[in-house]
C-alpha cells in the first residue's frame, strides 16, 4: 500500500502487476473499484469490491459483459464513456480507441464504475509510468437534459407565485412523463434519499443529482410545498393524465378503508429498511415502479404491480401516490413538519412583538 492511495505492487512468476482501489458515488451509493494493470500498462481485469446499487440495474453491468470491455485499454490516458452524452468523461466526438461503452438503462452506474477506475489509474500512470493526464471525470458538463430538469424545477417554482400557471399544469405533466420520466431518466426514489442522508453525495459534475434532491427538497423547505409530488413526479403524472383521459367516476372509499390504505406506505418504507439494515443492501427500497415505466427493467414484484397501479389510478386519480409511494409520504411529512415549526416560530415571534409592544405602551404610561 502506497500512501494514502489503496495500491499495490505485485511480482509474480508471469510478470509484475499493479493493483489499485479506488471509488466513486453511482445512483445510490459507494462504488468501489479494484483495477488490475499488468507491466506494460493495460488492464487485466477490473473488480468490483464493494457497490450498494440496485441489483437488477447493477446486474446489467455484468449480464452485458461491461467490466470485460476494460481488459486491454491503456491507463496512460484517460479512458472514455461512449453513449453516456451529458455525464463527465463522455466520449463524444473524442479521437481515441481507450473508451469503452455504458451500458444503456444502467448509465449511472456505468458511469460509476468507469470514473472509479479512471481515478485509480491516474494515481498509477503517474507513480509507476511517469503519465500524468488531466482526468476528464473532473470536468463539469452541461447538457441539454441539464437545462431541461433546470427549466421544469424553475417553472413549478414559479408556479407557487404566478397562480396562471396552474392552467398549463397538465401539459406541463405531460412534458415531465416525456422528458424526466423516458428521456433523462430521473426521478427521487426512496433509495435516492437514502443515500443523501447516508451522505452518499455525488460530486458537482452530476448535476442532475442536485437539481433532483436540493430542488425537491427546496420547495419544501423555501415554500412550505411538496411541487415536486405535484408538478414534477413523472409517474404521478402518468397516473393522473391517465384519471383525467379516462374520466371515469371516482371509487367510493370509505374513511376508515383511507386510514387503512394510507398505513401501507409508512408500514413498507419500514421493512423495507429492516430488510435493508439485516441484508447489508437497500436495493429493497427499490419497490418503485418507476424502472419498469420508464426504463423497462424491474424485479418482478413491480412488474406484476405496474399494472395494478396504472389501472386503479383511472378510478381513483395517483392510487400509487395516495397510498403506496413512500417518497410522497416522506415529503409530504417533511413538508408537515416544515409547516408546523414555522407556525410554532411565528406565534414565538408575535408574542415576543406583543410583549415588547406592551413594555414600550408601560414605558410610555409612566413617563
Amino acid at each position: 500500500m502506497m500512501g494514502n492511495q489503496h495500491a499495490y505492487k505485485i511480482d509474480t512468476a508471469q510478470g509484475r502487476f499493479y493493483a489499485v482501489c479506488d471509488s466513486a458515488i453511482g445512483y445510490q451509493s459507494k462504488v468501489e473499484a479494484m483495477t488490475i494493470v499488468n507491466e506494460k500498462g493495460l488492464i487485466e481485469k477490473v473488480i468490483i469490491t464493494k457497490q450498494g446499487e440496485t441489483p437488477v440495474f447493477f446486474e446489467r453491468l455484468t449480464d452485458q459483459k461491461y467490466f470485460d470491455g476494460f481488459q486491454g485499454l491503456a491507463i496512460k490516458e484517460p479512458i472514455y464513456l461512449g453513449g453516456a452524452y451529458g455525464y463527465s468523461g463522455y466520449l463524444g466526438s473524442i479521437k481515441t480507441n481507450n473508451y469503452i461503452d455504458g451500458v444503456t438503462g444502467s448509465t449511472v452506474s456505468s458511469h460509476a464504475v468507469a470514473e472509479a477506475v479512471n481515478k485509480g489509474n491516474s494515481y498509477l500512470s503517474g507513480q509507476f509510468f511517469n503519465t500524468q493526464w488531466a482526468n476528464p471525470y473532473d470536468l463539469f458538463q452541461l447538457s441539454w437534459k441539464d437545462m431541461a430538469m433546470i427549466a421544469m424545477f424553475l417553472i413549478a417554482f414559479a408556479s407557487a407565485f404566478i397562480k396562471k400557471l396552474v392552467k398549463i399544469r397538465l401539459a406541463f405533466l405531460l412534458v415531465s412523463v416525456v422528458v424526466l420520466g423516458f428521456l433523462v431518466n430521473q426521478f427521487v426514489t426512496g433509495s435516492l434519499l437514502l443515500s443523501a442522508i447516508t451522505l452518499q453525495i455525488p460530486r458537482i459534475t452530476n448535476l442532475k443529482w442536485y437539481v433532483l434532491m436540493a430542488g425537491s427538497l427546496g420547495f419544501i423547505i423555501l415554500l412550505g410545498k411538496n411541487l415536486y409530488c405535484a408538478w414534477i413526479c413523472p409517474f404521478g403524472a402518468v397516473q393522473e393524465i391517465l384519471n383525467k383521459a379516462a374520466g371515469f367516476k371516482s371509487l367510493n372509499i370509505s374513511q376508515k378503508t383511507i386510514k387503512i390504505l394510507r398505513l401501507v406506505a409508512p408500514t413498507i418504507l419500514w421493512v423495507a429498511l429492516l430488510l435493508g439494515t439485516l441484508l447489508g443492501d437497500y436495493g429493497t427500497l427499490d419497490y418503485q415502479p418507476f424502472g419498469a415505466l420508464f426504463l423497462f427493467k424491474s424485479v418482478w414484484l413491480m412488474w406484476l404491480m405496474l399494472p395494478i397501479f396504472l389501472f386503479m389510478s383511472l378510478f381513483i386519480s395517483r392510487f400509487y401516490c395516495k397510498f403506496f409511494c413512500p417518497v410522497g409520504f416522506i415529503y409530504n411529512l417533511l413538508n408537515r413538519w416544515r409547516n408546523e415549526e414555522v407556525r410554532i416560530w411565528k406565534q414565538r415571534l408575535d408574542r415576543l412583538k406583543r410583549k415588547k409592544k406592551e413594555e414600550q405602551e408601560t414605558w410610555s404610561s409612566h413617563s
